[in-house]
């Protein structure tokens, strides 16, 4: 299985280059100079209460932390190709709460992701088409132990049509975990400007309609996927690895405090939950378990680019 949530990353990375929660009334038309829109930092906590195992008398409760920063300004590469550097880091807690016996693999768990992505934008005023790709190389672990397992290489590549200043449609693949069980991954995308307060888009499995009534706030109802997928040495020392998969859909709210400094916060419903420990190659499955539905709640800042 592949981390979901990365795919999210890979069609917002790739094929926009603007955030989706950006306000439409400060949008400019998807052009080179899109990237303005860009966070250049941005932090989150979201924490999960209680998600009920199917089949087990237990459940998970998940803390995660998640920041991201653009190493620099767009890099220009000729007159219409940009190229856009970023490291990500998160941090995820399993929180385990059994009322019967205690399985050995689901112990309590800190699951750290370090990662490098490179996103480059080939965008001309001159044509409707754009086209986008995107790298990434991923160490995904509990650090107890470093080795190939724990590292992960995804790409992707995509087209787009500017059909006006308010609409454009895009579609394209991503090729994901290079060097282990490679996955490939299809997508269509849309972004659509339907006055100067409302904007509503698919990026692939990520969904977006927001109304920002002024420059100063902006509300949103979003679904995205949630989870990952992480390498661990267990307790003989061996490689597992630890996937954690859900979708979540809230109601957001930021507001400006100052300058291009956003505060955010949401709530709402994580469901589709499923935890699975396996071998790095995703075979031996240990555990697999679907869980119910929760609530989650999330608070962060994001700064503004230039």
């Amino acid at each position: 299985m592949t981390n979901p949530k990365l795919i999210a990353a890979i069609w917002l990375g790739c094929l926009f280059g603007a955030s989706a929660d950006q306000p439409a009334s400060v949008r400019v038309a998807p052009t080179a100079s899109q990237f303005t829109g860009l966070n250049v930092a941005m932090g989150s906590f979201t924490y999960t209460h209680g998600m009920d195992f199917d089949d087990l008398d237990g459940s998970l409760s998940v803390t995660e932390f998640e920041c991201l920063f653009l190493l620099s300004k767009p890099i220009n590469l000729g007159t219409d190709i940009m190229i856009v550097p970023a490291v990500q880091y998160g941090l995820t807690s399993f929180d385990f709460d059994f009322d019967g016996k205690y399985p050995r693999v689901a112990g309590d768990e800190d699951l750290h992701s370090l990662s490098l992505h490179l996103a480059a934008v080939n965008m001309s005023d001159a044509s409707p088409w754009f086209y986008g790709a995107w790298a990434r190389a991923e160490l995904a672990s509990d650090f107890q132990h470093i080795n190939g397992d724990d590292f992960t290489f995804d790409i992707a590549a995509g087209v787009g049509y500017r059909f006006s200043d308010s609409f454009t449609l895009a579609a394209g693949a991503a090729v994901l975990n290079l060097n282990g069980d490679t996955w490939v991954c299809p997508g269509i995308n849309f972004d659509w400007v339907v006055n100067d307060k409302t904007r509503i888009g698919l990026y692939g499995p990520l969904a977006v309609a927001s109304y920002a009534p002024n420059e100063d706030w902006s509300f949103s109802l979003r679904g995205k996927p949630g989870g990952g997928i992480w390498n661990i040495t267990d307790d003989f020392g061996d490689s597992k690895s630890v996937d954690l998969s859900s979708y979540q859909v809230g109601a957001f709210v930021s507001r400006r405090l100052t300058g291009k400094l956003w505060l955010n916060a949401g709530a709402g419903l994580v469901f589709a939950n499923s935890l699975e420990y396996s071998d790095p190659d995703g075979d031996n499955k240990i555990l697999d378990e679907d869980m119910d539905s929760a609530f989650f709640g999330q608070i962060g800042l994001s700064l503004k680019a230039w």
